[in-house]
């Protein structure tokens, strides 16, 4: 169980820093389509959150210790962080794609662990995130095209 734990945690540390990615981008984006996308930044920052609370909870649950301070959340994440520079709704979902492609790669690879472990209540979570990160994938492909 603890390679589901490890993986679990850096799924918790990944979402936390793109919930910061999300935040740059909304508070940073200018240009053409600004307030539909402004908007819909607050929706993938509100699922991020709901994931982020989840995945903790979940941890606990199945009686691990999610990961609870900035340092390791940091050491953990593999997200590339964003300055504090202005980005263009374009430019943010592209961005944006890469981070939940990997999110949702991950997803499924703790599905596949948890599978494995005998854990089906994290691999049906898991399952729904991965189907979740995948209509906003294709939504924000269809955006950029």
């Amino acid at each position: 169980m603890n390679s589901l734990y490890e993986e679990m945690n850096t799924f918790l540390a990944d979402q936390l820093v793109l919930s910061m990615k999300i935040h740059n981008i909304h508070w940073f984006m200018k240009g053409q389509g600004f307030f539909p996308i402004h908007e819909k930044m607050d929706d993938y920052y509100d699922e991020a959150q709901e994931r982020i609370d989840a995945v903790a909870e979940r941890l606990l649950t199945i009686g691990a210790k999610p990961i609870g301070n900035l340092k390791e959340v940091t050491e953990r994440s593999s997200i590339e962080e964003l300055g504090n520079d202005y980005i263009t709704a374009v430019d943010g979902f592209k961005k944006l794609i890469v981070d939940f492609e990997h999110m949702n790669q991950l997803a499924l690879h703790i599905v596949k662990l948890a599978e494995e472990l005998g854990d089906p209540g994290t691999a049906d979570y898991f399952t729904g995130v991965s189907q979740d990160l995948g209509k906003d994938l294709w939504m924000m492909n269809a955006y950029i095209k």
